[in-house]
């Protein structure tokens, strides 16, 4: 757990460097998802442990930035067999590739409290360029959720291999679905990770 905690630490006051403010992630109510069809069959699973660095300017969105990081090793699709295999080698390699990340280059307004996020995602140690379209919406207690969906195709980032990867098997697309819901500003980030 130390291990773990550590990094975490560093990337949230590496994040107060790069950022101007911040919010803080409420972890308990924020998520990872993704769908990835296995022979035309939807299959879902989500990452239990990950954490956040927003700072969100809707008046001078140039201004704003995100930075994300992911635990690989915290996937869960509720199959343990299944949970083997997307973290060996051939596919997330959790061993030599521990982390997923995205780190913002520019942002801005589409209008509506809807936003688009140019950066870079990184996955299985291999980073490509992403555009991402995200809503942010205040809530009456000060708090803000995020919520974005995308897709990735997985042989961008290396991630399948052995006779999973045949064609029919399992699909090309992996469908991402992320909330982040954040505390009201001015309040005082936190370095632990959703359970």
């Amino acid at each position: 757990m130390k291990r773990l905690l550590l990094p975490i630490a560093l990337f949230f006051c590496w994040a107060g460097f790069t950022h101007a403010a911040p919010r803080s992630l409420i972890l308990d109510q924020s998520q990872v998802e993704f769908t990835v069809k296995e022979m035309g069959v939807p299959v879902t699973g989500k990452f239990k442990r990950f954490d956040a660095a927003l700072d969100i300017d809707p008046v001078k969105p140039e201004k704003s930035s995100a930075a994300i990081r992911i635990d690989i090793g915290s996937l869960t699709t509720d199959n343990d067999e299944a949970d083997v295999i997307a973290l060996g080698a051939d596919w997330l390699d959790k061993v030599r590739a521990p982390l997923a990340t995205f780190h913002s280059s520019s942002m801005s307004a589409l209008g509506a409290g809807r936003f688009e996020a140019k950066g870079s995602l990184s996955i299985k140690n291999v980073a490509r360029p992403i555009t991402l379209q995200f809503s942010s919406s205040d809530l009456a207690d000060g708090k803000t959720m995020i919520t974005s969906e995308f897709k990735i195709n997985r042989s961008d980032f290396g991630i399948g291999g052995g006779v999973w990867n045949q064609v029919g098997v399992v699909a090309e697309v992996i469908l991402f679905k992320v909330k982040l819901l954040l505390s009201p500003a001015g309040a005082s980030p936190r370095t632990a990770v959703v359970r």
